[in-house]
This record gives structure tokens, sequence and C-alpha cells, in this order.
């Protein structure tokens, strides 16, 4: 707990909670945008049109986003060159943890804050039906279950390499494919680690070539899916805190 404390004290000048206010209003605004751009007969779709389409902004920007946090929570340290110094208090495995701790609290804080800002913009838009709560419960606890998968593999870049632009490049790449494998059949969804923001999607479109008519309807995710989720992130944490400890000091 003392090092989860002492990891927000560090970060309290790295303009974390800019970087947070950044990554809402980008996808408030990008969806602002699109919702303008629609007529009214897509719009009827109302719930399951906001969620469907928060799940293919989500592919696009929170790759860079964590990428983004995790660089602002590690690169401290190796500016400083202070890990010589912080493994003679307390154990690799312990600053691991600590710095790990800190992303899931962060990402959780802002996936909330998103959650409930387009809550109102779906009750500002007139949507028709029920308020959807516990589908937008699971899709948040989804969105920061996958972004922690995400997170643990730039933890691991970013405590491997002083220079966080392996990290950021990532990222980047990490948007680009988790938009672009929204075209891939689920069985190359599931190889791509950031797929998992539209392959977990609980809503699904479906496009009549013939009539040219969208329909949306709901989903819930498949168990292989989610089994295959928790492997790439065990994959990931065992990797990134191997790395870690055997990294010279």
């Amino acid at each position: 707990m003392k090092l989860l404390k002492l990891e927000f004290y560090k970060c309290r000048r790295r303009k974390i909670v800019l970087v947070c206010a950044a990554v809402l209003a980008v996808e408030l605004i990008w969806m602002e945008v699109f919702f303008a751009r629609q007529d009214a007969e897509d719009l009827q779709w109302g719930w399951m049109f906001l969620l469907y389409n928060l799940s293919m902004v989500d592919a696009i920007v929170l790759p860079l986003s964590v990428a983004t946090l995790t660089s602002r929570s590690c690169e401290l340290e190796h500016k400083g060159s202070t890990w010589k110094l912080l493994e003679t208090m307390v154990s690799p495995n312990s600053l691991y943890a600590a710095k790990l701790g800190w992303g899931a609290l962060v990402l959780a804080t802002l996936l909330i804050i998103r959650s409930g800002l387009f809550l109102a913009v779906g009750i500002a838009q007139g949507f028709p039906g029920s308020i959807p709560w516990e589908r937008f419960g699971l899709f948040t606890l989804i969105s920061w279950t996958v972004s922690m998968m995400v997170y643990a593999l730039q933890q691991g870049l970013s405590l491997r390499f002083a220079n966080q632009a392996a990290a950021l490049v990532c990222g980047i790449s990490g948007s680009f494919l988790g938009i672009l494998s929204m075209l891939f059949p689920p069985a190359l969804i599931r190889c791509v680690p950031w797929g998992y923001y539209g392959l977990l999607s609980l809503v699904g479109m479906d496009w009549n070539a013939a009539t040219r008519v969208t329909r949306f309807y709901w989903r819930w995710p498949q168990p292989l899916d989610l089994v295959l989720l928790l492997i790439w992130a065990a994959v990931f944490l065992i990797v990134g805190r191997t790395l870690f400890v055997r990294k010279e000091v």
C-alpha cells in the first residue's frame, strides 16, 4: 500500500489528469461529431448504436492512451536512474505490482467517468427505451479488463526500455490494429490483443447487402474469448514481470 501511495505521489506532476481529460475529450468530440452526421433512422437504434460505436472508438483511442499513461508512470525512474536506489529498499516484484496497481486504479477511474459521460450523452440525445444500466456496467468492466491486458504489455515495454519511443510506437500500432481488426473474422481477431475491444463488444451489427439496411442486436461475449483475454493478460504479466526482475540496474 505504501508503494502504491508513492506511485501516486510521484505522478502528481506528470499531468496524468490532463492526459485522462484529453482521452475523454477526444472520445466525446468524436462521438458527438459522429452522431451529428447520422440520420434519424440510425439514431433510433439508440443505446445499441451508442455502445457499438463506443467499442469502435475504444479500439482506436485506448491503445495509445494506455501506452501514454504507462510511459508517464515509468519514464520517471529511467530519467532519474533511480532503479538501483529503489531496489535496495523494496523488491522488483513489489515495484512492478505497485505500478500495475496504479494503472488499474487510474484506468478504472477514467472508464467509469467515461461511461457516466456517455450515459449523459444518450439521455441528452433522447434515445428510446430504458437506460441499459447493467450493460453499461458490463461494458465498462470489459473495457477495463482489455485495457489492463494492454497495460500489462505496455508496462513491460516501458520498464524494459529507457527510451519510451518503443512503448509509444507499440501503442500507435495497437490503435491501428485495433480498428483494422474489426474487419477480420473472429478467428483472426483473437490473435490481435488490441482487437478484443471490438471482439467483446456487447452489440453486434448485421448489414443486409440486398436491402442496404443495418440492424443492431444485443449479444454476450463468448466464454472462449474471455478465456483467451485472460491468457493474453497472464502472458504479458508473466513475461513483463520476469524481464523487469532480471533487468540489470
